[in-house]
Parts: structure tokens; sequence; C-alpha cells
């Protein structure tokens, strides 16, 4: 989830099979990154995992196993842009501060990435010329007692007001985005807040991918170490509320027992957090929200350190480690019939029941433009053109992936079917199959030679011209780069081992390095880090924008556009799309702007796999949302 929705930005890394979302995630895998979109994975339960006996002995409990390598970091709902992506990523965010501060406006109904107006603190806003109104739900309260009221939403705005001016801001805003893009925000009445949208927008898009953003903040938050402050009514307060709060979510070992972020409106609350990842939360009984009647009252997420451990643990329901949500490998599937579609097979898991989904996301892994070495030669669509047919992602989804995966085939996700992909593109499948002849002829014709003692490729005729290397590329510059990628998910492992044969056999050298989720992400969306090429994490979740509208990830100098893309023509047409004001006219500015950057190859567009949840038999998790939102407020034991 950075991931994952930038001249105006957004969100979510995800790295598992998504959760990210900004995420995976966002992000995600990815992301998230946000939603950072982000993926992870594969070893042994990380220390501290839960023991006990199996389930349902104990019907309040529910033990959720989390992605290999990625755990809650930070508690904080308002991320600063200078964050850690990983503290914006599809796990943080939604399996962790969602179900502690609930943001204004749900996402996900069923599989449909759509607003969820059941979930929402708020009913979906109305527009009047350029007003927007937002009413709030009478009947949320903070677990203090006090009402989620408009004055929270203006606290919220206000914080985003301050850190945007300090050149701060929140990470899953874009330059342009909100607070810049609103005037005149107030709280009319106690449930009602009204701001003026400044300039033409896209209806649409600001519900999806403005508001989407807003998480009501209590008053209970509005303090620095001196006492009691005023930023919920007044934006000098702010800084100094965002410093002090910032400093309390840095030590995670007391979020526990923090009278803080005791405060809360979401069905959950924070017993334990440890330094390894283990979570405790307990359900909070002052929730407003709808609940499944005999829900369960405590989750415990645990962390691990790759996929195949997690799995291990699966296999034995009856061991000192119990898993009662968790999550099939792809690696481990049992692969489905010819023709059928994810789910039409019985789980390999006899005790559990699987529960598939496609998150709503893309699965990509971006170029470092930025690198002074090798952001030339990415910079070159004849190379990226030729870097894309090395990608052979029907044999990662028949090979790895068992036959659990969707190409990907641009900036848009095609799956779970929306109003959103252009028809272009839908009819068109993925138009960069495996073709490593064509890659080498690409780079032949454009002044690519073998040197004399061998090793990758080198510009042999550097210059701008039709068949040169192109502009930027330096004499003797060679086709040798840095590829860096989460660790623990074997899937990916062996899709990035299989990617560098390809490239040897166009003449390319890729140096693999498996890393840490977070290390992965905090490399790519670094300003400064330039000791990666490229970087794979998995995902981004459309989440917190949800509209895939290209602002968030492919926007010059969007905060979330890993590797530091560039293209004046893609940024004028995402403008209009974000400037439409009818229905049809969003549509044509949409489609416009997809069948563009889809043949500029932005990133490396990878396979979107799907998320094969795992829920222990008796346990009913009902059916799992594409946006990658989890509500174990609706678990409960038949």
């Amino acid at each position: 989830m950075r991931s994952g929705r930038a001249a105006r930005q957004a969100r979510k890394l995800s790295g598992a099979p998504s959760r990210a979302g900004r995420g995976r995630r966002l992000l995600a895998a990815g992301c998230a990154a946000a939603g950072l979109a982000v993926l992870a994975a594969a070893c042994g339960p990380a220390s501290g995992a839960a023991s006990g006996p199996p389930h349902p002995t104990d019907t309040s409990t529910v033990t959720y196993a989390l992605q290999p390598t990625t755990q809650a970091t930070y508690i904080f709902p308002f991320v600063g842009a200078t964050k850690p992506g990983s503290d914006f990523s599809v796990y943080n965010i939604n399996d962790f501060q969602y179900q502690l501060y609930r943001p204004l406006y749900w996402f996900g109904h069923g599989v449909s990435p759509v607003l969820n107006p059941d979930l929402s603190i708020a009913y979906p806003p109305t527009y009047s010329g350029n007003q927007v109104t937002i009413k709030l739900k009478s009947t949320f309260k903070w677990s203090n007692g006090e009402p989620v009221d408009a004055q929270d939403v203006v606290f919220w705005m206000n914080m985003m007001t301050a850190e945007n001016n300090l050149g701060n801001g929140y990470i899953g805003s874009s330059p342009g985005d909100l607070p810049s893009d609103v005037t005149n925000v107030r709280a009319v009445s106690q449930y009602e807040v009204t701001m003026n949208i400044v300039g033409p927008y896209s209806e649409a898009w600001f519900t999806n991918n403005q508001l989407s953003q807003i998480t009501p903040m209590p008053i209970a938050w509005d303090v620095t170490a001196s006492g009691p402050a005023h930023c919920a009514t007044s934006v000098a307060d702010c800084a100094a509320v965002y410093k002090y709060l910032d400093q309390q979510a840095s030590s995670v070992s007391s979020y526990g027992t923090s009278k803080l972020w005791g405060v809360v409106d979401g069905p959950w609350k924070v017993q334990s957090l440890d330094s390894q990842g283990n979570l405790t939360m307990l359900f909070n009984d002052k929730y407003s929200g709808p609940v499944a009647p005999h829900h369960i009252t405590k989750l415990i997420e645990v962390p691990f350190t790759t996929e195949g451990a997690e799995y291990n643990v699966l296999q034995d329901p009856t061991g000192s480690q119990v898993i009662d949500v968790g999550y099939l490998p792809t690696v481990d599937a049992p692969v489905p019939p010819a023709g059928a579609d994810v789910g039409a097979n019985p789980s390999s898991l006899p005790d559990y029941t699987l529960s598939p989904v496609y998150p709503w996301e893309i699965a990509y892994f971006p170029y470092d433009y930025s690198n002074p070495t090798s952001g030339p030669i990415f910079k070159q669509l004849y190379f990226r053109e030729a870097f894309q047919d090395l990608v052979d992602q029907e044999g990662v989804i028949s090979g790895p992936l068992h036959g659990y995966g969707k190409p990907g085939i641009g900036p848009v996700g095609d799956y779970p079917v929306t109003s959103y992909l252009s028809p272009a593109l839908a009819r068109k499948g993925d138009p960069w199959t495996l073709n490593i002849p064509a890659a080498k002829l690409l780079l032949s014709e454009h002044g690519w030679r073998q040197p004399a003692g061998g090793g990758p490729l080198t510009c042999a005729d550097p210059g701008t011209g039709p068949k040169q290397c192109g502009p930027g590329v330096q004499a003797g510059a060679a086709l040798n780069f840095n590829f860096i990628y989460a660790s623990g998910q074997d899937f990916m492992e062996s899709a990035a081992r299989e990617l560098a044969s390809n490239a040897s056999l166009a003449g390319m050298q890729i140096n693999l390095t498996a890393e840490p989720f977070d290390d992965v992400v905090g490399a790519a969306f670094s300003a400064t880090d330039h000791s990666w090429d490229l970087a794979e994490w998995g995902s981004w979740t459309y989440d917190p924008d949800y509209l895939p509208t290209g602002e968030t990830l492919f926007q010059t100098n969007a905060p979330n556009n890993a590797g530091g893309y560039s293209d004046q023509t893609n940024d004028a047409d995402i403008t209009a799309t974000l400037d439409a004001r009818t229905p049809d006219a969003f549509s044509q500015a949409m489609y416009k702007w997809q069948d563009y950057l889809a043949g500029q190859l932005p990133v490396v567009y990878m396979p979107i796999r799907p998320v094969l949840t795992e829920a222990i038999k008796g346990l009913d998790i009902g059916v799992q949302n594409s946006a990658l939102m989890i509500t174990p407020e609706m678990w409960f034991y038949r």
C-alpha cells in the first residue's frame, strides 16, 4: 500500500498476494507503497509466534498469519511523507491501523472494489457545484465515549495542511491533491463538513481518491508534550501536535498501555505488540459499527520469515503452533484443471477452507530512472520494450504460481472486472509475451554490441539517432543491473531467477539479491538510494486511492512514483482524467491515458496473483474483500 494511489498522489504497497495495498497495498506486492499494493514470505515462524491448542477449542480467538517478513510497524494513521514505505504498506494500514481507527470511507463490497456505505463512518458525499458535503453517521463513538464528528474530520484536514506547508504532508497524497485542492474546510454542524474544491474535478475521482484518504482523529490526540493544543481548530498548532504524536508512535512497546492510542473508534484495540511483530488485539466493546453475533473477541497476528514456514504450521493444525486464518502459498497449491479458474480446485489442506480472491491491484517492479548509471538506459523506450520481452508471465503463472494468476497488461488492473479498464487493453491480452530474439534484435538495432572480452552488451554507438543508444547513454555503458527483490516467497525467487536467465540470453547481466520486504520498499521509495536498478516487492494495491487514475504511481514527482518515471504526455493525460466533470468524459480520458501509458512501459509488468486465504474448518470469515480490507469483527465460529 504506497500503495497503491502523483501532480496529485497516493498509496499502498502490498507484498503478498496483497493484502497492498497503499497497498496491497498497496503497494500492494504489494506495496501497496499504499497502498504502498507488496509481497511477503518463507522459513519458520518469527520468534515469539503464538502457540496453543488447535481451534475451535477457543472460539473467542483467531490467530492470523501475516505475510512473510511483514508486520505492524506504526500506529499513528497519519503517516507522514518522510516515513518508511513499510509504514504505508497494506499490512500496516489494513491489517493494523484500520482495525483501530476507521477511515472516513470504507471500500470493498464483496469482490468489487467500490465504496461500502454500510461500513463507512460517513454517508456517501454529495456535490453541488464546487462544494462537497460530508455527513457523518451519529452512531459512531470513540472508546472514551466522545462522538466521531465533523471536528474530527477537520482535525485531519488541518494536520494535512500544516504538514503540507512544511513540505512533509501525508504519504498518500500527491502534489496538487488534498489539502491543496480544497479551501474553506469547516464543520457546519456536529456531523456535517463542507469544503470547496479548487478547479474542475471528477466526482468519482474526488470521492475515491481524495476523501478516501481521510481518517477522523479524536480530540484526545490534539495534544503536545506540554498539554492540550488546538490543531482541530487552528492549523498553526498542528505541526507541534504531529511531531508529538509521531514521537509517541515510535515506541512500539507502549502501544498496548498508551492512553493516546487506546482511544479508538474501530472494532479493535491493542493489547500488545512486540519488536518481533507479534500483535494481540482485543475487541473494543464500545465499537458502534456492524458486528457478527458471537464474533471473536481476540485477534492475534503472527509474523513469519517465509511462506514455507507458515505453510508448515498450516499442515499440522493440532501442533503446538496454530493458525486459524492463513494463506496457501501458490507453489504448494494443487494445480487446477485446464481451463478452470482460481478456487475451482479443492484446498490441499483438509482442515481448512480455501477462500480465494484477486486483489484490486497491479503487479510490477520499477526501474530506477534517477540512477546516474542505469537511468539513461531505462529512459529509452526501445530498452523497456526489450526488457518486457524477457518477462515470461505465462511461464510464471503456469509454473511457480500453479495456474493462479493473470498477466499484467498495463497501469490498470484487469481483475476483478471493472469499467475502469480500457476496452482496447481488455481485448489485447498480454501484448508482451516472452520473446528473447525480439529483445536481442531491438538492442542490436540501437547500438549495443558484445565486447571482445565477453560480458554483457555495451553501448558501441552512442548518440540520439534512431539507431543509436539514445540520449544520455554513454559509450561503453553496460547492460549490468542490480535487482533486489523481497525474500521469503518461493514464486518470486523462481520468477527472478528465470528473468535473469532470459536476460543473459539477450546479453544482459542481472545481479540478484533477496532482501526483507521492508528493505526493498525502503530502497525503492528512497530519493537518495541508488544502489539498485530494479526493485521488486510484489504489487501495488489501489488503496486508499481506489480509482486507478495514475496520479499516485506514474505522475512526475508523485511520492509513490518509485524510480522517478516522468513523461509530459502521461502527466497531461492524467490531469485530463482527474478534471473530467461528466462520467462519459471521465471514461474517455481514462481510456486515452491507459492506452498511451501501456505502450510506454513505465514499469516492468508482472502477473497479478490471488490471495489464497485458508480459514480453519468451522470459522466463518465471509466473502474476501478485493481491496484487501479485513473485518475480523465479522468472523465467528459456527
